[in-house]
């Protein structure tokens, strides 16, 4: 992907707040609206020096910020349950970058904020991408923007076994009844095919009005879980090996495939508003998940981070 203008690193800069050594969560819960306010501004804040090294650190931080915790209803893929709602980030290889997304955008149910502890820095340059969700559609071609503003997109996920997550980790649940219940509230569709794998589908909106104010924000993963962003290798590699029924896959609302025009245009109006975020031990970036998507950029060394869903 292309490096966004500095021009538009400069827009797009974030706000940062110094915590003081004394009494720092004291001083965050009285900063706590400040935040607030500079978060649905910017989309994201950054605070430097708190004591958010594990679980409990960043669970009174989120607590200072007035922010509850949030638990997902569906899981993507592995990540470490901490305690007290505190998670890892998403399994990736570090030597990959994430294209920038929003956490749970493919659920009813999603968290309206994000917030990334850092416990141990990434060597090198590693850092953080925000791709500002307000800005997005001004850089797709208008006709790929309005199609997935008036009919939304689909996303299609087959749990095969043996292969990634498996459907009781991805939903919390063991049995089909309760599986069942979940889809219903969910609003996923779901069939078991003849070997016994279980396929789900689901639609979702594609744009989303911001609750607080009222701005119109890209919100979804059309691009980042289409199979024709991965690796075009481990594409063919999984398309030999399952065929129609791809682990994970995105359509428009229609069900119509994704050109390679499609993704790359929507790969690109991300890196257009994209900015990097880079990291120091006790870094905590807060993030508001509908006005910001986020990534990252492949990542050196032994980096820790620990993740809060919050509502």
């Amino acid at each position: 992907m292309s490096e966004t203008t500095p021009a538009l690193r400069e827009e797009l800069s974030l706000p940062s707040f110094d915590a003081p050594s004394d009494a720092p969560f004291s001083w965050l819960r009285d900063m706590a609206g400040t935040v607030r306010d500079r978060m649905l501004k910017h989309g994201a804040v950054v605070i430097h020096g708190l004591p958010v090294d594990d679980r409990d650190g960043l669970a009174e931080a989120r607590g200072s910020l007035g922010i509850e915790p949030f638990t997902p209803t569906e899981s993507f893929n592995h990540r470490s349950d901490r305690g007290d709602g505190i998670l890892s980030p998403i399994s990736w290889p570090q030597d990959r970058i994430i294209c920038p997304f929003q956490e749970s955008s493919f659920s009813r149910e999603f968290p309206s904020v994000v917030l990334t502890a850092c416990v141990t820095p990434p060597d090198g340059d590693g850092r953080t991408h925000l791709s500002d969700a307000r800005r997005v559609a001004d850089h797709l071609p208008a006709q790929l923007a309005d199609r997935v503003r008036t009919g939304g997109w689909t996303m299609t996920r087959v749990f095969h076994e043996g292969f990634g997550i498996s459907w009781p980790e991805a939903f919390s649940v063991t049995d089909r009844g309760a599986l069942d219940d979940l889809f219903q509230t969910a609003g996923i569709d779901s069939a078991w095919l003849p070997d016994g794998t279980l396929h789900t589908v689901r639609h979702r909106p594609g744009v989303l009005r911001h609750p607080v104010t009222g701005e119109e924000c890209w919100f979804n993963q059309i691009a980042f879980l289409n199979a024709g962003s991965l690796d075009p290798t481990e594409r063919v590699i999984m398309a030999n090996a399952f065929g129609e029924h791809l682990p994970m896959n995105t359509f428009f609302g229609d069900g119509s495939p994704l050109s390679e025009e499609d993704l790359a245009a929507v790969h690109h109006a991300y890196d257009a508003v994209r900015i990097g975020v880079p990291w120091r031990r006790g870094d905590l970036l807060i993030v508001d998940n509908i006005l910001m998507a986020q990534g990252r950029s492949a990542f050196e060394g032994s980096p820790e981070f620990l993740i809060a869903l919050g509502r």
